[in-house]
């Protein structure tokens, strides 16, 4: 067996004497793929915080490192600069390792780019600037940004990968998982924090469980399944997971959209009734990612159309708010979120007139909102005063929907809903998308989660290059054929453009 490279012995850490982690132990090995989930503030963030160097544990902990100078941390945020090149993007981390007033070689930094790729058996171009990209090769160029900050050689070096795949479709997450156990091969240890169980069991040695902050197990990937993690996880059953597809008797078009064009964008057009959910989805870069802000009045459309109820909706959010039109952001801490506030001043900003008494805002009909709203969603913990960013990042997502929903919308906007969120609070968010439908909403959801569209929507439309490539009716809608859909037309487009 490998010796260890990392070994947490009672890592306990409180903030304002709240425990968030209790007496943690668990050890990395040398060249192994180390798995860590648990639900949405079970304690997995702050756990990689303190073996960052950004939180210290508490008195009683112990951590120790092979190399206190091994270990570099990929967030989820990859932090590129996607204006710059591959290379700068990778060399910028050690300063581009020459002397303050020394100049930066080009060739230099593309050299050692390429010998870090080869090593793992990557092709990249490292003068291709970042926007070029697609997501798997932006995640590539972060774990090369942190192999060259931790130097040279693999062994006792450790690389924490905080959700890498949470934004990829599946094909570019099998493409970045068979990095990780190159890099594993050649000795580098892997924690690979996720809530994706397939790939979790498909690319770790053994797996760890925290749950409320406390280990409750860690096992073999190869002795375990799906269903037992995620009872360690949650503590039980989750039982059904995806809400029944429930058939609107109502055959009213709700949402028209007709020849929407904006950069990418060529001549969309498709509809949605009432109480009905319909799935846009395509590999990455394929244009779903844009149209629910073209929709939604968030970037301005060249031309087309945009329908509620028979009523047009110009192009401004304006517009699209007082149609009924509402945006759930696939980021949500950057577009939905006032992360300066608490959770009961993210509740109820859009509501606040209706809090005046007299020259203020009444600070109990205000707090009374915000707890039945937090009630109703089962956001934990139940704490409005507490700060947004405090929260989990399933439970600020409920918070999202709780604002959202609020507003009865007609039409509902879902982009990445359930990104980043563990499988617990993802159940409530589904069956919450579920209940809007029923209430007579059109929902449409933007996903690259191929499982998640062909579970939750009646319909399915499948982009490729900024068009409609395909569509799925009520009775065909499968996750093979949505795969099988967007491979081909992305193949097909690729074969076009070669001739």
């Amino acid at each position: 067996m490998s010796s260890p490279v990392v070994v947490l012995k009672d890592v306990s850490k409180s903030f304002d004497g709240v425990t968030v982690l209790d007496r943690v132990s668990l050890s990395i090995l040398a060249g192994e793929v180390h798995g860590l989930i648990g639900e949405n503030g079970s304690g997995k963030s702050t756990l990689v915080k303190i073996l960052g160097g950004v939180h210290a544990p508490d008195r009683g902990s112990e951590i120790w490192l092979q190399r206190p100078n091994g270990l570099a941390i990929v967030h989820q945020d990859l932090a590129l600069v996607e204006s710059m090149s591959v290379a700068d993007n990778v060399g910028i981390s050690t300063g581009f390792e020459r002397a303050l007033v020394a100049p930066i070689s080009s060739r230099r930094e593309a050299g050692i780019v390429r010998s870090l790729a080869e090593k793992f058996g990557i092709s990249l171009d490292p003068e291709r600037l970042v926007r070029e990209l697609s997501p798997a090769e932006r995640s590539v160029v972060a774990i090369l940004r942190a192999l060259r900050q931790l130097g040279e050689g693999s062994r006792g070096n450790v690389i924490v990968l905080d959700e890498p795949t949470a934004a990829l479709p599946r094909g570019e997450s099998i493409r970045l998982l068979e990095l990780l156990r190159t890099m594993a091969r050649n000795g580098t240890a892997v924690l690979y924090v996720s809530h994706r169980m397939s790939e979790v069991l498909s690319v770790c040695d053994r797996v760890s469980v925290l749950r409320s902050g406390s280990l409750v197990a860690t096992q073999n990937s190869a002795e375990s399944n799906e269903s037992e993690l995620t009872h360690l996880m949650l503590g039980y059953e989750l039982g059904e997971f995806y809400p029944e597809k429930h058939v609107s008797a109502n055959e009213a078009v709700r949402l028209e959209v007709r020849n929407l064009n904006h950069g990418a964008i060529a001549e969309v057009s498709f509809s949605a009734k009432v109480g009905e959910i319909v799935g846009i989805t395509g590999l990455a870069g394929m244009g779903q990612d844009d149209l629910p802000y073209l929709i939604a009045g968030g970037r301005t459309r060249l031309n087309g159309e945009v329908r509620v109820d028979g009523r047009s909706v110009d192009g401004s959010a304006r517009s699209a708010r007082r149609a009924g039109i509402e945006l759930v952001p696939g980021n949500r801490q950057r577009d939905a979120l006032w992360l300066g506030g608490t959770a009961m001043e993210n509740l109820t900003l859009p509501h606040l007139a209706k809090l005046w008494r007299g020259l203020r805002i009444s600070a109990k009909r205000e707090r009374e909102l915000a707890e039945s709203e937090m009630r109703q969603y089962a956001v934990r913990p139940m704490s409005p005063s507490l700060e947004i960013t405090k929260f989990s990042g399933g439970n600020q997502q409920k918070i999202v929907l709780a604002r959202v929903l609020r507003q009865k919308p007609r039409v509902l906007l879902l982009h990445e809903p359930t990104q980043g969120v563990d499988a617990g609070a993802k159940k409530e968010i589904l069956n919450v998308v579920r209940a809007a439908a029923d209430e007579g909403a059109a929902v449409v959801v933007f996903s690259s989660d191929s499982e998640e569209v062909a579970q939750l929507c009646h319909r399915v439309l499948i982009m490729r290059y900024g068009t409609v490539s395909a569509a799925l009716a009520p009775g065909e809608v499968s996750e093979e054929r949505i795969l099988s859909l967007s491979q081909r037309a992305s193949a097909g487009a690729e074969r076009r453009l070669d001739a």
